[in-house]
């Protein structure tokens, strides 16, 4: 009986520990756990911000306090002719359709091409299912992709992924046809 009781004390003081420390181990300084710091110790990363995900790869890839958030929109300017077409998702699913991926293609050979720009990846849903169903679903549309143009070998510090669930519908219309062009993935360079 005394084991058990022994390990669970262990287990709430490892707890209490590690809830002490930053994501590199380190002690944020007057921060306590609001403020994650990256491996060297020095930039930044507000979890109260709005929009901040600690599960977010791209946490931190960016993130210099003078210059804001880590954010590719408040550090570059888009470009709004680069010619990359929405690749389109079937009806419940983030896998990327083969009659879409040369799409994905032309998005990973622009970033081959234009080694100085980065790229968001948006992900987006029809309006049937929920809110949360939709956004999670449009995350991992967005991940996909991204996943799938990292594999041509671009540094994957320079892509970060948006969800948006069903927010921002390409058609706002309720018919059949509106939806297969809201279920997509937006490729938005920056530069």
């Amino acid at each position: 009986m005394k084991t058990p009781l022994a390990i669970a004390l262990l287990a709430a003081a490892a707890v209490a520990v590690c809830g002490c420390a930053t994501k590199s181990g380190k002690a944020a300084p007057g921060a306590g756990q609001d403020a994650y710091y990256d491996a060297a110790g020095d930039a930044a990363v507000d979890p109260n911000a709005a929009g901040f995900d600690p599960n977010d790869p791209n946490v931190g890839a960016f993130a210099d306090p003078a210059a804001g958030t880590g954010n590719f929109e408040d550090r570059y300017t888009r470009i709004s002719d680069a010619g990359l077409e929405p690749l389109l998702f079937t009806f419940d699913s983030y896998t990327l359709p083969v009659d879409e991926l040369a799409k994905a293609d032309a998005a990973a050979q622009y970033l081959l091409n234009n080694p100085q720009h980065v790229m968001v990846i948006e992900g987006h849903c029809d309006e049937r299912g929920s809110n949360e169903y939709n956004l999670s679903l449009s995350e991992q549309r967005a991940g996909g992709v991204r996943d799938y143009i990292v594999a041509y070998g671009i540094d994957p510090a320079r892509i970060q992924t948006r969800a948006f669930g069903e927010e921002k519908p390409a058609v706002p219309e309720h018919n059949e046809e509106a939806y297969r062009l809201n279920r997509r993935a937006e490729f938005v360079p920056y530069k």
